[in-house]
């Protein structure tokens, strides 16, 4: 007996929790709801979408139990109004009167907020009776109509007090909280017959929801009372939520899996040139070229960046499964300036810092603007120049320096302090005799003296702007050279006699007394080495430049026998900074005994980023003296399919 009053009393609480749901749903639909149309003037949304939305979120309404007033009526009575006032009817005051001339209790006035790609849905139920808000509610998503229909449901679902779940909606990212029917509203008639939800999800592990509740994460065996079941299945983010409708009945078991659809796919993301930093949506994730799996689907706002090219700007769609794609060509933000002086070879600083080269120059990828271009030249005053340089293309800056003199005074004399006229050489120019005077560049200058009898002196001095420098330079006579000693007259040989023979030991010791000579050209193995300049230009990614002039000696092995196979190596550094050195083995082909020839070889930098390249080149050797040559030869290089440098070798070399 005990036991029976406690089924029943069992009973009695499930049939009371079931009709709890059904008590709020009729709590909620005692008043009736003027619904407006939703005020879009804040979007780009046309008019015929907004018409087609605000059926819509008036149908929602009413499916969910809402009472409410003829959309017609609201309509019409907004119109008339309109034709009345000339404008239109969305403000509170305005609405809340309106809805009372409707015999409503309540009104419903939304309003549709677009920022960037997101349009944000807000809705508030008034109290006409005592003009105060009763409850509001908003929903989020994509301005497109889908996505407001999506915001529409998530209004509609909290106005009905469900739990909405959370998930981003925007910036490409899934919903994983998609509004439909979870059963939350389900009652089933108790009964005592109970069967078996046998529950899979792929990928695994999936919360599963049962009539709205959470009941543990797949797989599951759940015994559940005979009925009527709403499952749901949801895995995060990458994997869009799955719905299945089961009627369980006693003593059987229903099977339900779940094959979760990917929300996902993947994202490839390239530039010209490569290495720009990627942003999606405002956040770094990397460089180009970069490849992203499992990215969630949606619309992604892409941004590349490089140093000294234009940002590039974009958007990127992913979709389910599939694999996107991104590439930009970056546009070069820099352009050229030429700087010139007169006289040139002045120090030039750009914006403060110094430039390698002296004038005149040219300054390649210089960012576009002004610029602040500064001219030093020993002698001469200091100026300063202003150059706009534009993208892609060449400004031109030219100065004239004005000099700064000072007066040099210039005379001579021997150590007895006796003064002599000698010729005078100022900074290795024949300027006159002394004594010499002249206005000349407040600078330093060098000075040498020749004297009619040999002697001379030097001298160097620093003038002074708007001064006078008096220099005398002491001459120095070498003493006489002593005559050179007689040369020694050589003993006659003896004439040998034709009466006696030659001895035999005689002639050997003198053969072996007297060295034996073999001319270079009889040699087995020659070792031509020559020293050369190397400048040329060069082709570096599409813009040609001027190569940094090199010098180098190269070491060669020719064998008589096979003249036209000269194998060897070379070692070369940049004159310019940085001073590079590369090393460069190889074999010139020569056209039999001709002086012609071709060139084989490869090209190791040595600096702490080492690189290799090839050569190829045709030259010619020109005979100067005995084992004397002149080289002349062209050069192809190839470092990348980026670099291609042709120089000009000259040089001069001797065959040992």
């Amino acid at each position: 007996m005990r036991k029976r009053t406690l089924q029943l009393c069992f009973k009695f609480v499930l049939c009371l929790a079931g009709a709890l749901p059904a008590v709020s749903a009729a709590a909620q639909s005692t008043d009736i709801i003027a619904v407006f149309d939703i005020d879009s003037s804040d979007t780009s949304i046309d008019q015929a979408t907004m018409a087609r939305l605000n059926n819509y979120m008036y149908g929602r309404l009413a499916s969910a139990g809402f009472k409410l007033t003829p959309q017609d009526q609201v309509r019409e009575r907004v119109v008339e109004l309109k034709r009345e006032s000339h404008k239109e009817c969305y403000d509170q005051s305005c609405q809340i009167e309106l809805g009372k001339t409707l015999s409503a209790q309540k009104s419903l006035a939304s309003r549709l907020i677009q920022i960037g790609n997101v349009c944000l849905l807000q809705s508030v139920i008034y109290d006409l009776r005592t003009e105060t808000s009763d409850k509001g509610a908003d929903g989020r998503g994509p301005c497109t109509a889908a996505g407001i229909m999506a915001g529409i449901d998530q209004v509609v679902a909290k106005f009905k007090g469900e739990v909405v779940p959370s998930g981003p909606s925007i910036g490409g990212r899934v919903e994983t909280g998609q509004l439909f029917d979870r059963g939350a509203d389900i009652v089933n008639v108790p009964t005592d017959e109970s069967g078996f939800l046998v529950i899979h999800s792929n990928p695994s592990g999936a919360t599963i929801f049962i009539n709205g509740k959470e009941v543990g994460l797949a797989p599951l065996h759940l015994e559940y009372p005979a009925g009527h079941y709403v499952i749901v299945a949801e895995v995060g983010r990458l994997y869009h939520p799955a719905r299945q409708e089961v009627n369980l009945t006693a003593r059987q078991s229903a099977r339900v899996t779940f094959d979760l659809q990917p929300a996902f796919g993947t994202a490839k993301i390239t530039s010209s040139p490569s290495n720009a930093q990627v942003w999606l949506d405002g956040d770094l994730v990397g460089q180009t070229n970069l490849e992203i799996p499992q990215k969630p689907s949606g619309t992604y706002k892409v941004r590349l960046q490089s140093p000294v090219y234009l940002p590039s700007e974009g958007e990127l769609v992913i979709k389910d499964g599939k694999t996107s794609t991104y590439h930009a060509d970056l546009v070069a933000n820099w352009g050229q300036l030429r700087i010139s002086s007169n006289p040139p070879g002045a120090t030039v600083f750009l914006d403060g810092a110094i430039v390698e080269d002296k004038t005149p120059c040219v300054l390649d990828r210089v960012k576009p603007g002004v610029h602040v271009v500064k001219y030093f030249l020993d002698g001469h005053g200091e100026r300063s120049e202003k150059v706009n340089v534009r993208r892609g293309q060449r400004a031109l800056v030219s100065t004239k320096l004005q000099p700064k003199y000072g007066l040099l005074v210039v005379t001579c004399s021997y150590p007895g302090e006796s003064v002599c006229e000698c010729n005078l050489w100022l900074d290795y120019k024949l300027v006159g005799q002394t004594p010499w005077l002249h206005d000349v560049l407040a600078t330093s200058h060098r000075i040498e003296v020749r004297c009619p009898n040999g002697g001379t002196g030097s001298e160097t001095v620093t003038v002074a702007h708007n001064g006078r420098s008096d220099v005398n330079v002491s001459i120095y006579v070498p003493p006489p050279k002593p005559p050179p000693p007689a040369p020694r007259m050589a003993a006659p040989e003896p004439t040998p006699s034709y009466d006696e023979p030659k001895s035999s030991s005689s002639s050997s010791s003198r053969s072996a007394s007297t060295p034996s000579y073999r001319s270079r050209g009889e040699r087995k193995v020659l070792f031509p080495l020559t020293l050369s300049i190397i400048g040329g230009l060069s082709l570096y990614e599409g813009a040609v430049k001027r190569t940094p002039v090199q010098m180098g000696l190269d070491l060669g092995f020719r064998i008589n026998v096979i003249p036209w196979f000269v194998p060897g190596f070379g070692f070369w550094v940049t004159l310019e900074s940085p001073h590079v050195g590369t090393f460069r083995p190889g074999i010139q082909w020569y056209f039999g005994d001709f002086p012609m020839y071709v060139r084989t070889a490869m090209m190791v930098t040595l600096s702490s980023s080492p690189a290799v390249g090839f050569l190829t080149g045709a030259g010619i050797d020109i005979p100067l003296w005995r084992n004397g040559i002149w080289a002349l030869e062209l050069m192809l290089g190839v470092w990348s399919k980026f670099v291609w440098p042709f120089d000009v070798r000259i040089g001069f070399g001797h065959r040992f």
